[in-house]
């Protein structure tokens, strides 16, 4: 059974114990992907100052910031940042549709404070959007694919979070049934094909950062921090 590792989230993993192309796996407490977090409870912070995980990343957009704030905002023992991501906030047309949203998140406006935000933090990261699908999905996609993790790897992190969002897909199911269910579920061609559709226009990671505004400094930070 999959858990997240914290108690009042569904989908926070961490980006560590990937094998790299050089053969070394990825750093554990690092950088950790998430859900939304409303309202983490003691164990939660805890948990979280425990692993020098304070520098707090949420790409949601304004009316859910507002909606439900993070529990995280108001506290003075974390850095909260919200960059907000309005591409991958809906649900795309089609099934076809899905990887060609995940290049407009690629290329959102607030993407390069996000990665420079990741680069420059002084503690472990953790970053999230609502279900820690879509945007969260390719941030985490490119900051692997960045350290050297191979495609099927990155494209089983993606599909994990059809085990960990179980409850929360089958909420979408309930409340809006007019949702085509494929279209939002988690499945190996939306990375893979994302993969692609990246490479095509970019080629590597490198070059991706750059063209979005990166520093050397920056772009090795990155690799340097998973």
């Amino acid at each position: 059974m999959v858990q997240s590792l914290l108690k009042t989230t569904q989908n926070t993993r961490d980006l560590g114990g990937y094998r790299t192309s050089e053969g070394t796996l990825t750093r554990y407490e690092s950088i950790l992907r998430s859900d939304v977090q409303n309202y983490p409870c003691k164990e939660d912070f805890e948990y979280l100052i425990s692993k020098d995980i304070t520098t707090i990343i949420d790409m949601r957009g304004q009316k859910d910031v507002d909606r439900k704030p993070s529990g995280f905002a108001d506290r003075n023992d974390f850095e909260y940042y919200n960059l907000q991501i309005t591409e991958g906030s809906g649900v795309p047309e089609s099934v076809e549709a899905v990887p060609v949203s995940y290049m407009g998140i690629a290329k959102a406006k607030a993407m390069p404070e996000v990665f420079k935000c990741i680069a420059n933090a002084k503690t472990g990261v953790m970053f999230n959007c609502t279900a820690g699908k879509d945007r969260t999905g390719v941030v985490a996609a490119i900051l692997l694919l960045h350290a050297g993790v191979g495609d099927k790897d990155i494209i089983d992190n993606y599909v994990l979070t059809k085990e960990y969002g179980k409850e929360r897909l089958e909420l979408v199911h309930k409340n809006f049934p007019e949702v085509d269910m494929n279209i939002v579920t988690p499945c190996e061609m939306f990375m893979a094909e994302f993969l692609r559709l990246f490479r095509e226009e970019y080629g590597d990671t490198s070059t991706y950062f750059r063209s979005i505004g990166l520093s050397e400094c920056e772009i090795d930070s990155l690799r340097d921090k998973l």
